[in-house]
């Protein structure tokens, strides 16, 4: 079972460094498809760890089979924990991108921290969901789009999904 783990000071320097070392270590792996999700994801948690757990961390990767999980640990007690800011705040949405990238995610605690744990998804997972011989009609799909979509913007909802306007 392949794994890689890098220990990292509390200091805004260790966001990029955690970012690259994830990017790089599943690339190694083969598992370029998987790099970018992980990279925002490690961007988040690692920058939780310096603004609020304020101690080293260690990013730890893990390959089981076509599964992979990314770790964050810190020595914090400190509770993890999704906040709600206004629509105009420029910050509290991190977590949401968590769960919105990640297969699943949790937290264990115990007496040295805690561990923020994510399942990443790969192309293998992906491509045992994909049902390339549906009946979709792709043509009639393109069909429904027209070929000027220049006055069509997207925009931002209240409830967080993207809308296309008219």
């Amino acid at each position: 079972m392949p794994e890689a783990t890098l220990t990292l000071p509390c200091d805004p320097s260790s966001v990029p460094a955690a970012r690259h070392f994830v990017v790089r270590t599943l690339e190694t792996w083969g598992y370029d498809d998987a790099s970018w999700a992980a990279a925002q994801i490690v961007s988040e948690l690692a920058s939780n760890c310096s603004l609020h757990a304020r101690t080293e961390f260690a990013v730890r990767l893990v390959e089981e089979g076509s599964a992979l999980r990314l770790e964050v640990h810190d020595a914090s007690p400190a509770r993890v924990q999704q906040r709600r800011y206004s629509d105009s705040s420029t910050t509290g949405r991190g977590l949401r991108l968590v769960d919105s990238l990640a297969q699943a995610w949790g937290v264990e605690v115990d007496s040295a921290g805690k561990t923020v744990w994510v399942a990443l998804e790969t192309a293998a997972d992906v491509s045992g969901t994909l049902d390339l011989d549906a009946d979709a009609d792709l043509d009639a799909l393109l069909e429904a789009f027209g070929d000027d979509d220049a006055g069509h913007r997207p925009t931002h909802a209240a409830d967080d999904t993207w809308l296309v306007a008219a």
